[in-house]
């Protein structure tokens, strides 16, 4: 049995669950994350995950998120390794919206979104038929300031959302519509400022063939347009039912895919405006899946609910954070110096 930091319910059943020297605690009552620490000497960190596993698992689902911190962390293969009871996310990340690369193994770097951009409140590739059940974080190198990976609970964020954009969320369901240029057409949409990535880029390939296979793959509609780029779509719910609590939750990256003046502020939402209007694809668009838009007062809804909620901690490097996908969203804080974090997704 673990040692308690504090006493709660869920603290106290966790604490029968697990075995071997460690101290759980709640920072955050009543929101995640569990935190472990260790009590004693684990000379086998992989050993012991392998031994707590279905007590991890029970605490995933309680606490929706769990936190490591000073356990023996150092490297990527360590982070492998603590995981490795975690069934990789067999579709990988292709189509995804996060600039990162692969780094060993089913690791990846978290983003290589710029440090002074704060990445919205979301849930890892909500915005696909198909998506991780669960992921974790691993801080190699913590940063001078800032950089946390923000978490959020999302239940009960639904109930609390006012109901004419419920009704929205819950019966018109999203579209994601994405444009990626081509590196063969050197038009303004290269300028670095608007951070138009290419398919060549983000996919890693430079053969339609293998690209259009991977899309296939991914349930997800796309085409080829005369100016070599490429526009890919889907439409899903925007709300899902945990297939293991029965919880109904909010499911979705509309607020977090929008580029308004909220979110990229009111020069860049201009020089959009100005640039792509209606007439050419913007690299990232969204609606409800009625076509309607998702207007400032949807979107600030559901933002003032996530920054409400919203639990931030200071990286400290080794630190692993696990978090269930449906059950707790993520962003990241703007950050100062150097930072890496990094990520794998599990079935």
């Amino acid at each position: 049995m673990a040692t308690l930091a504090a006493s709660s319910s869920r603290l106290a059943e966790a604490s029968a669950a697990f075995a071997g020297p460690v101290r759980l605690s709640e920072p955050y009552p009543g929101s995640p994350p569990l935190w472990i620490e260790p009590d004693g000497d684990i000379p086998d960190l992989p050993g012991w995950m392998a031994d707590n596993h279905e007590a991890i698992e029970a605490a995933l689902l309680s606490f929706g998120a769990i936190v490591w911190r000073g356990f023996p962390v150092s490297e990527t293969d360590d982070f492998i390794a603590m995981m490795d009871h975690f069934e990789p996310y067999a579709k990988g990340y292709a189509g995804g919206t996060s600039n990162r690369k692969a780094i060993k193994g089913p690791a990846m770097e978290a983003t290589r979104t710029p440090p002074q951009v704060y990445i919205q409140l979301h849930q890892e590739m909500s915005y696909m038929p198909d998506n991780p059940r669960a992921l974790a974080f691993w801080c190699k190198v913590a940063p001078d300031s800032g950089g946390e990976t923000v978490i959020c609970d999302v239940r009960g964020l639904l109930e609390e959302i006012p109901e004419k954009t419920r009704h929205k969320f819950e019966n018109f369901g999203a579209r994601y519509v994405r444009n990626l240029r081509s590196t063969d057409v050197d038009d303004w949409r290269a300028d670095a400022e608007l951070r138009h990535a290419t398919w060549q880029y983000w996919f890693d390939s430079e053969s339609r063939e293998d690209v259009s296979a991977k899309l296939t793959e991914r349930g997800t509609h796309f085409t080829w347009n005369e100016d070599g780029s490429l526009t890919f779509w889907n439409s899903e719910p925007a709300v899902t039912t945990h297939p293991l609590t029965g919880d109904k939750l909010y499911f979705n990256q509309l607020n977090s895919q929008i580029q308004n003046r909220w979110t990229i502020g009111k020069e860049r939402a201009d020089l959009f405006d100005r640039l792509y209007g209606d007439h050419t694809g913007r690299p990232y668009a969204v609606s409800f899946d009625n076509g309607d838009p998702v207007t400032e007062e949807d979107y600030l809804a559901v933002r003032d609910l996530f920054e409400a909620r919203k639990i931030a901690f200071p990286w400290q490097a080794g630190d692993v954070m696990l978090l269930d996908n449906r059950l707790t969203a993520h962003g990241r804080h703007a950050f100062a110096g150097e930072r890496d974090v990094q990520v794998m997704l599990f079935d």
